[in-house]
């Protein structure tokens, strides 16, 4: 009888182990299902901004899809800090949650020392709708004109390590100098992470262990 209860702890734990492993890591490096019904923009086509809290014409704005409750929007807090602090005063920054995320934790996380962000919740899944996102963490630069410039993942490395696929960085560093946006590929356009939700509640599961 003891062996047969080992055994099925040992089998138990194997399948947590296995789940935990797919819900913090495997499912990541393949990309984000699509959504039924999703719809995209094409780079250059105009973006309705009147979601955009103090949205100044004549202004660029970067916007950061960010969800506290996935890994990978944590793993690039540090990149995306440092963005906001390089392009701050040249573009309108915008962090966007879920609408079920907890405002004050999205807000202790990305960190309240630069007022240049501004903290948007994502109520019916609007904003994400209007830039043409279903993941995080995901990237959209908006130049003066509210035109796509730039949309997709920061870079092809999961902690955003790799300097010369720092995707968002280039855009962002392209339109601030007045240039076109340069040609992305696959990697930079093909979400990766975790599907941006218009459910109210998180996936129990993946809350367990955070």
């Amino acid at each position: 009888m003891r062996k047969v209860l080992v055994g099925l702890l040992l089998a138990a734990a194997s399948v947590s182990i296995a789940l935990l492993f797919w819900s913090q890591e495997l499912k990541y490096v393949m990309p984000t299902p699509v959504p039924a019904n999703f719809v995209s923009n094409s780079v250059n086509s105009k973006v309705d901004v009147s979601w955009l809290e103090g949205y100044r014409a004549g202004k660029p704005a970067y916007i950061h899809f960010f969800n506290p409750d996935c890994p990978c929007s944590r793993f690039n807090l540090k990149h995306f800090r440092s963005l906001a602090s390089q392009f701050g005063n040249q573009v309108q920054v915008v962090a966007v949650i879920p609408a079920y995320a907890d405002l004050a934790r999205a807000q202790d996380m990305i960190g309240t020392d630069n007022p240049s962000v501004v903290i948007l919740q994502d109520h019916a899944d609007s904003i994400a709708s209007a830039c043409g996102v279903y993941a995080t963490p995901q990237a959209v630069v908006l130049d003066a004109d509210r035109r796509l410039f730039y949309r997709g993942n920061y870079n092809k490395s999961r902690y955003c390590t790799t300097k010369d696929s720092n995707y968002a960085e280039i855009a962002l560093t392209a339109l601030v100098a007045g240039k076109a946006a340069p040609p992305f590929g696959v990697l930079a356009t093909q979400p990766y992470g975790c599907q941006f939700p218009d459910a109210e509640k998180p996936n129990l599961f993946v809350s367990l262990f955070q």
